[in-house]
């Protein structure tokens, strides 16, 4: 008699991350968030408007605590949300998006 197969263990989506600051700098945003365990990577999102469309994605690697948005435009305000995923076989699992903060380029 064969055995069950066990069910495949299904992967929780990670936790919430939280954005520590915003810095802004020339052209530049330094973005500061606290990590998640378990993920594998995060995605920064950041647009100029509250509804984040036209938005650009950023992702970073899972090592990370901080990462840089280059290219912006001096004197816009930017807005920036940031959330983490975990593999799940070759699929992403996402977790929510944290809130939005937004910061002021120079």
């Amino acid at each position: 008699m064969q055995q069950p197969t066990p069910a495949p263990v299904e992967v929780k989506a990670p936790a919430k991350v939280k954005i520590k600051s915003l810095k802004a700098s020339k052209k530049k945003i330094k973005v500061t968030f606290k990590k998640v365990s378990g993920a594998k990577g995060y995605q920064i999102s950041y647009a100029t408007n509250k509804k984040f469309k036209k938005a650009k994605t950023l992702n970073v690697k899972a090592k990370a605590k901080t990462a840089t948005i280059k290219k912006l435009k001096s004197g816009k305000k930017y807005f920036v949300r940031i959330r983490a995923y975990k593999k799940d076989g070759a699929k992403k699992k996402w977790g929510k998006w944290s809130n939005v903060k937004s910061v002021k380029v120079k």
